[in-house]
C-alpha cells in the first residue's frame, strides 16, 4: 500500500510539472478595462462596467483583445516573475507578443494592473469578469 501511494505521489508530481510559460494563479479569464492613466498629457479616465474593452487570457498563453465586445486583436503573452524593475521595486513582467517590451503587472484576486515602465507610458486597471457576455 505504501508503494502504491508513493507511486501516486510521483505520478501526480510529474503530471503537475509543465514546461513553458507559467501563468500566475487567477490570470486566465476575461478582464474588463475600468481605468487608465498616464501618457505625456496626464490622462486619467474611468470607464463604466460593461464598456466592452476586454482582454481574455487563455491557459495556452494566447490572449484576445476586444473593443465593444468584438474581438479586434489576438496574440500571445508571456509572464516573467519579478521581470521588471520600476522605481525601486520589482514586478512581474508581461510580454504581449515575441518582440514587445515588457509591461509590469500586479495581479490580485479580482483586479489586474498592467503598466508601461516608460515615463510617458499608460497604466491600466482591469477587473475580472465572472462571465463574458454582450450586455
Amino acid at each position: 500500500m505504501k508503494i502504491f501511494l508513493f507511486l501516486i505521489c510521483i505520478a501526480s508530481t510529474i503530471a503537475g510539472c509543465k514546461k513553458g510559460n507559467p501563468e500566475p494563479s487567477g490570470l486566465v479569464g476575461t478582464w474588463e478595462l475600468r481605468h487608465y492613466s498616464g501618457t505625456i498629457a496626464g490622462v486619467s479616465k474611468e470607464l463604466p462596467k460593461g464598456n466592452g474593452k476586454l482582454i481574455q487570457f487563455n491557459a495556452d498563453s494566447t490572449c484576445k483583445f476586444f473593443t465593444n465586445f468584438k474581438q479586434d486583436n489576438q496574440g500571445t503573452f508571456k509572464i516573467v516573475k519579478s521581470g521588471v524593475t520600476w522605481g525601486d521595486a520589482k514586478y512581474d513582467a508581461i510580454y504581449f507578443g515575441e518582440n514587445e517590451s515588457p509591461s509590469f503587472m500586479v495581479l490580485k484576486a479580482d483586479s489586474l494592473i498592467i503598466g508601461s515602465t516608460f515615463a510617458d507610458g499608460e497604466t491600466s486597471l482591469y477587473i475580472k469578469q465572472i462571465r463574458f457576455s454582450n450586455q
